[in-house]
């Protein structure tokens, strides 16, 4: 028991420094910043499973994908006929449909950083928040970077999805009912944006206890409240697994109902740092 309480600790020291940099947000979710685009994409569910949006620029035809199953992202850029194009271009590859993978890094509900990985030469290009984006709009031809942006940052927002660290949360209630019937999992990660709980991926037992630890570390050494009642909370299939939760991470427990009168908030306990203060960590259940 000591070597697994010591191993869980160095976990989340080490943990601490990389969760230093992830960036939080507390605007209220606003339409992605790309009006002039809005109005040449189209958003459909393809089924049950894919989300889909698309939009036509200079002779391409553009698909982003949204997988809802395992939150993976794909774009699909491919010519609407054979073009002509300039003979000091190499125009090998100017009429093939590429296609790419999308690793989101950060979506705030407007702000988008994501890199493009070309699913045949493996290159690179970043969208978004980064200073090499302009740099490579004459590589990435005949993609175009900007339209690629907007239309994954619409996608992400027309299914209230933000990604923090990688990880692709959604709004709880959009899953609700797979949370409640789904008993493959007990633990979700998730945070609070905008007034509202959103869910990201499963996580084990353990996982959820060091998440719960790391929100009072962060307040301990960081000083930053929101951070860490905002940044590292736990969605539990029901009741009992979140008071069980926090009487494991904490001992004692303190039974909260929805903070705010909306159906984006949940029930939930806190673990108790004293007798009167009460652990940043949110541990939801199901209402």
């Amino acid at each position: 028991m000591k070597n697994k309480m010591k191993r869980i600790l160095a976990i989340i020291v080490c943990i601490s420094f990389i969760l230093t940099f992830l960036p939080i947000n507390s605007v209220s979710f606003a339409k992605p910043k790309y009006d002039v685009w809005k109005d040449k994409i189209k958003i459909y569910d393809a089924d049950k499973k894919i989300k889909r949006a698309e939009a036509e620029y200079e002779g391409y035809k553009y698909i982003a994908t949204f997988d809802k199953d395992t939150n993976e992202i794909k774009l699909k850029v491919k010519p609407l006929n054979t073009k002509k194009f300039d003979k000091s271009l190499d125009n090998s590859s100017l009429n093939e449909e590429r296609n790419f993978s999308v690793k989101v890094e950060y979506f705030d509900g407007e702000n988008l950083k994501a890199k493009l990985i070309d699913e045949k030469t493996k290159e690179e290009y970043n969208i978004g928040d980064s200073d090499t984006v302009s740099a490579q709009f004459v590589i990435a031809l005949p993609i175009a970077l900007e339209l690629s942006e907007v239309l994954i940052a619409i996608l992400l927002a027309s299914l209230s999805a933000i990604v923090i660290g990688g990880y692709t949360y959604v709004v709880v209630n959009k899953v609700l009912d797979k949370i409640k019937t789904k008993q493959t999992y007990d633990y979700y990660m998730s945070v609070i944006r905008f007034g509202k709980v959103f869910v990201g991926p499963a996580i084990s037992k353990e996982e959820a206890i060091i998440r719960v630890r790391m929100a009072d570390l962060v307040l301990q050494l960081q000083g930053d409240e929101e951070k860490a009642k905002y940044d590292y909370n736990v969605f539990c299939r029901t009741e009992d697994l979140a008071r069980t939760l926090a009487i494991s991470t904490h001992g004692k427990y303190q039974k909260d109902p929805p903070h705010q009168n909306s159906p984006f908030y949940f029930p939930h306990y806190h673990g108790m740092l004293t007798a009167t203060k009460h652990a940043p960590a949110h541990m939801f259940y199901p209402n």
